[in-house]
């Protein structure tokens, strides 16, 4: 499949997802996110507060677990799509490809942390520790949940051998002004805000891979049922 191919129907997935058309499960939707984009920078307090991380914490924050950005650059990613074809000729294919995994790493989250705001919702429960342990629970995404983690490494380390080719990456950066004029910013930004973000990095591993360990340990807590003794099983 081509990543054009893949960038429209990551964009259907997500336009087809009911919160658009639900207020009120919007609301609840954005709730869970800020909770859950607070516990991931209080998690990872101590890997996000050194220098070099601190773009990478806040791309994989705020840009690869949803919110209100990424529904700004869904908007303007589907009124250019009509235009489609001239992203494949005018930003080289590894950064398309790159940019097309990141929206659907952003899409996935999106719609594992709307399956828990649909349960709180549906049950008339607040948004806070003890509800979202319990809604982790009931809908029981363990599966999905290790998944997730596994398509933010690839993207990372995908990434990552891309800018590290100074060739792709010069080539990326003499796309940028064709990719505005024709009205392809918003792809291009996202792409680029990555490749801003990695650059800062010692090592994409050393970001990485104490992330992602967490994150299971966390996840294998939280689905188990004492916890694993465990009293927070979200940190």
């Amino acid at each position: 499949m081509s990543s054009i191919k893949a960038l429209q129907n990551n964009l259907k997935r997500y336009w087809q997802l009911p919160y658009h058309n639900n207020t009120n499960l919007a609301d609840k939707l954005w709730q869970v996110q800020k909770w859950q984009r607070n516990r991931i920078f209080k998690t990872h307090a101590k890997l996000f507060a050194m220098p070099q991380n601190k773009d990478m914490a806040n791309y994989f924050v705020n840009d690869l677990y949803g919110g209100a950005d990424f529904h700004i650059m869904a908007k303007q990613l589907e009124t250019i799509l009509p235009k489609a074809k001239l992203f494949e000729k005018l930003i080289p294919k590894n950064a398309l490809e790159t940019g097309t995994l990141g929206i659907y790493a952003a899409v996935e989250a999106i719609e594992l942390d709307l399956q828990l705001a649909e349960w709180l919702q549906t049950n008339h429960l607040n948004v806070n520790h003890d509800n979202m342990l319990n809604a982790y629970q009931t809908v029981n995404a363990k599966s999905a949940r290790k998944q997730q983690i596994e398509t933010m490494k690839h993207m990372c380390y995908r990434t990552d051998k891309y800018i590290n080719a100074f060739v792709l990456q010069k080539a990326f950066s003499l796309s940028k002004n064709a990719a505005y004029s024709q009205g392809l910013q918003p792809l291009y930004d996202f792409v680029d805000t990555g490749f801003v973000a990695m650059r800062q990095l010692t090592s994409i591993a050393d970001f990485i891979e104490p992330f992602a360990k967490k994150e299971l340990a966390i996840i294998e807590h939280v689905h188990s049922k004492n916890h694993h003794g465990k009293v927070d099983p979200f940190n």
